[in-house]
């Protein structure tokens, strides 16, 4: 990312589209070089972290605000849901302890913030808390066949280190979006 954001910056560019931006790190290099980013992907994960990362601005978040309704989502009993069973008990990605964190959590989200704009930050905490307490291994997140260290630890919610700037995020194809979404430098 280093070398993407130096050649960003060299290039004197002032806005910028990743079309197949996947985890937003080309995007959130360019967003840290003051460059206005267009973020697109098909993937709603994508589309979340795009939110959060690309078309969220740092210095418009109320910090005790998102403090305060991450210590209410870490504080709520495990519920054994769909993702407790689907990935803890059919499958072993997750330990059923951190599925059923991640089923109260996430139920919380949509119930509690679901119009708010924290949402896209705080469902990218849990992407980010659950990615840390896996079990899996490779792009293919194939589980392994004894648990993952890391899989014993409680899930922790954390803050994203969130960007200040401006950005957008677009979820669609790219191939129909790429020739509407406006001019950009890079």
């Amino acid at each position: 990312m280093p070398a993407l954001g130096e050649l960003c910056r060299r290039s004197g560019a002032r806005s910028a589209l990743d079309l197949f931006c996947g985890t937003t790190r080309v995007s959130q290099e360019f967003k840290r070089q003051g460059i206005d980013v267009t973020a697109v992907d098909s993937a709603r994960y994508s589309e979340v972290l795009a939110q959060c990362y690309v078309a969220t601005d740092a210095s418009a978040v109320d910090a005790s605000e998102l403090a305060e309704a991450l210590d209410h989502l870490s504080s709520l009993p495990g519920v054994d849901g769909y993702f407790t069973d689907t990935f803890c008990r059919r499958s072993r990605f997750f330990q059923p302890h951190n599925g059923m964190r991640v089923d109260a959590i996430r139920q919380a989200i949509e119930d509690d913030y679901s119009e708010s704009p924290l949402r896209p930050i705080l469902l990218t905490s849990l992407m980010e808390a659950a990615d840390r307490v896996d079990s899996t291994t490779g792009v293919q997140m194939a589980y392994v066949k004894q648990w993952a260290p890391r899989s014993h630890k409680d899930l922790e919610l954390r803050v994203p280190e969130l960007l200040e700037g401006s950005g957008t995020a677009v979820l669609g194809d790219a191939n129909d979006l790429a020739g509407r979404l406006g001019p950009f430098d890079l």
